[in-house]
């Protein structure tokens, strides 16, 4: 979290109380302190779980497909080469379409691609796929082009083309009309009018301060060796806030690196704090969004799986690691077991 003595905050004077302006300028800050703080733990948590998922779950896991690929394949032969009765051999073809599709499609096995599309490919029906041939015609007639015709009226292609035509006209009047209808009205084109010049006046206040920060800090007006460091490690800083469009690190260095920090703010217009305030809030958003896909986006199961305090994490790996060496063990047993079969035969029977 960021030092709170350089969190760019109003402070109540001893005869006047807090605008409400000034206050909610006060509030977002906070948020975003804390927001912060909160992504920064939980993507620190995630880049651990992640390298530590590469280098001890994944190599487990590897031996794992590589078992489950030698099953199906052993099961594939004993499909060709053994007798089995009817509701076995049923039950060995679900059972190997099962495994092989798992593989196939969630652990990229494609050693077993062609071997899941041999199982699984439907028996050639000439007059079935020409009906299904028929019927995909008049979906795409009907679902694309909004035309609702008949393939078999064929017979009479007079009849057929006019009924095409004056359907294909009237669908392209009702299109029209919806055009129409979403036209926007002049107070709507007003206040998207609006919008983008009060957007635009935003921007405006984050270059402001970026340009006021790098006439500050820029490195090749210093002349003392040391304050030149400083300054090429603190313009970087502004410089990633600033095409990071985060104006809350832009505020908040600027209170770090600049002098009489909250006559800075006092000294901000009403309406560039209105701006401010806007702008904040936005970033707000922006973050609990980002917030919201360690729940919901790429990273969320990872998380579940393996994240949490060092504790619950040592935890989470220990139970998958002891997970995937007892199904490692499992396999190899019915890899022995499976050879044999009359042993095959009884696993059937159990399913």
């Amino acid at each position: 979290m960021s030092n709170a003595e350089h969190l760019p905050q109003f402070t109540p004077q001893a005869k006047a109380s807090l605008s409400q302006l000034q206050q909610q300028f006060n509030a977002s800050i906070q948020t975003i302190d804390h927001l912060k703080a909160q992504l920064a733990e939980r993507a620190k948590i995630t880049e651990v779980a992640r390298a530590r998922v590469q280098k001890e779950i994944q190599p487990l896991v590897r031996e794992m497909v590589k078992r489950r690929v030698a099953l199906v394949q052993l099961l594939d032969e004993a499909y060709h080469q053994e007798s089995f009765p009817q509701l076995e051999k049923e039950k060995l073809v679900s059972f190997i379409i099962e495994q092989a599709s798992t593989l196939v499609h969630q652990y990229e096995a494609q050693e077993l691609a062609e071997l899941l599309q041999r199982y699984t490919a439907p028996a050639p029906n000439p007059e079935k796929d020409h009906h299904a041939t028929k019927s995909e015609t008049q979906n795409l007639l009907k679902n694309v082009l909004g035309l609702d015709v008949n393939l078999e009226d064929l017979s009479n292609l007079e009849a057929f083309q006019t009924r095409l035509d004056q359907q294909m006209q009237e669908e392209q009047e009702r299109r029209e009309a919806q055009r129409s209808h979403r036209q926007k009205s002049k107070a709507q084109q007003a206040k998207e009018a609006k919008l983008k010049a009060q957007l635009e006046s935003i921007s405006k206040a984050s270059r402001r301060l970026y340009t006021t920060l790098a006439k500050l800090l820029h490195p090749d007006r210093e002349r003392d060796a040391a304050a030149r460091v400083w300054k090429e490690e603190a313009m970087k800083k502004v410089t990633i806030a600033y095409h990071q469009d985060d104006f809350f690190e832009l505020l908040r260095l600027q209170m770090e690196f600049m002098h009489e920090q909250e006559q800075l703010l006092t000294q901000v217009p009403e309406d560039q704090l209105t701006y401010y305030v806007h702008l904040l809030q936005e970033q707000i958003q922006e973050m609990e969004d980002e917030h919201s896909n360690y729940y919901m986006g790429p990273d969320a199961q990872l998380y579940k799986e393996f994240g949490g305090t060092p504790k619950q994490m040592e935890a989470k790996f220990r139970s998958a690691k002891k997970g995937l060496r007892e199904e490692i063990q499992h396999l190899d047993y019915a890899l022995t077991d499976f050879s044999s079969p009359g042993s095959l035969r009884e696993f059937l029977k159990g399913l």
